[in-house]
């Protein structure tokens, strides 16, 4: 569309003079025309405009209110090469964290078996592998398909997830997944519905994950786990109590590398819920309060966590 074309669409639903133009923008002062209030005139614009990949964005300065529209649309491609190199590249870091990971737990269950008969079952290595690969990929594929998902029904165009590979660097072999939009949310309430919907689908199936996977790893006598901490051969992360209504339960629970894994994917979406930043915690404060209070919530919890 032409600068004409824009200015002629956004008439329909406000008064407007151009204020501003550029090689990349136009910015208009406007006003609802008769019948319509502020948000719905802009709710029109949006829903007609940013379809078609331009983006829209409605702001107040000194009492008076601006629409600011990109001259030029952005259309976002069909997965492309690019997508599918970065999903098999992170399958396969994952799956090389997790190999060594099984093994690595192998080594401990037969150092705990040979010294203490311990008991431990060994994990297959290509099941074990298998495994991990489902179970840390589920849970962050989930958390952006949750944000891609309500962006798409909030009529906001995203790309697809794109996949980020860490092979042994991260402890679950991805630094997770991102998705990108050249369009803010239409109002507050969206903003803040894309912001919780990723970290809420992620850390449910995390959870799920943990519990199942707590259910399912070995149970060690309390003493032998003493032991084997004592000659630092297993963590205190990878022993957990065993839920029990006794006061001092005789066992305790060896986490298995994929309980392991849930555990460290369900702190990663509780951090992202932080009001820091671009994180969806960020996004989210910034919807339910205002920029100000966002920016000196993040600097807070910033300087807390330096501290």
């Amino acid at each position: 569309m032409s600068s004409g074309e824009l200015e002629y669409l956004i008439s329909r639903y406000f008064t407007c003079t151009l204020t501003h133009e550029d090689e990349n923008i136009l910015e208009f002062l406007v006003e609802a025309l008769p019948g319509l209030d502020l948000n719905n005139a802009f709710s029109k614009v949006y829903d007609e405009l940013v379809p078609r990949g331009y983006s829209v964005i409605m702001f107040s300065s000194k009492g008076m209110n601006f629409l600011r529209v990109s001259k030029k649309p952005t259309t976002f491609k069909k997965p492309s090469s690019r997508f599918l190199i970065l999903f098999l590249v992170t399958v396969a870091s994952v799956a090389v964290t997790g190999y060594f990971t099984i093994t690595n737990y192998n080594s401990i269950a037969e150092e705990l078996n040979k010294r203490f008969s311990a008991g431990i079952p060994l994990i297959e290595p290509f099941a074990g592998t298998l495994s991990f690969l489902v179970g840390v990929l589920a849970p962050l594929m989930c958390h952006e398909l949750g944000h891609y998902v309500v962006s798409r029904r909030a009529g906001i165009p995203v790309t697809y997830p794109l996949p980020i590979p860490a092979p042994l660097i991260s402890p679950v072999g991805t630094f997770g997944a991102f998705i990108r939009s050249h369009h803010p949310p239409k109002d507050l309430k969206r903003l803040a519905l894309v912001g919780i919907s990723g970290p809420l689908a992620g850390v449910t199936l995390s959870a799920t994950l943990y519990v199942f996977s707590y259910l399912t790893s070995p149970r060690i006598p309390q003493h032998v786990a003493q032991k084997a901490l004592e000659a630092g051969l297993i963590s205190e992360l990878r022993v957990v109590p065993l839920l029990t209504l006794l006061i001092e339960p005789r066992e305790v629970v060896l986490l298995s590398p994929i309980a392991m894994a849930a555990w460290f994917l369900i702190l990663v979406h509780f951090a992202n819920l932080l009001p820091i930043g671009q994180l969806d915690g960020g996004h989210v404060i910034r919807s339910l309060t205002n920029v100000r209070v966002h920016s000196a919530l993040s600097h807070v919890i910033i300087a807390v966590s330096i501290l």
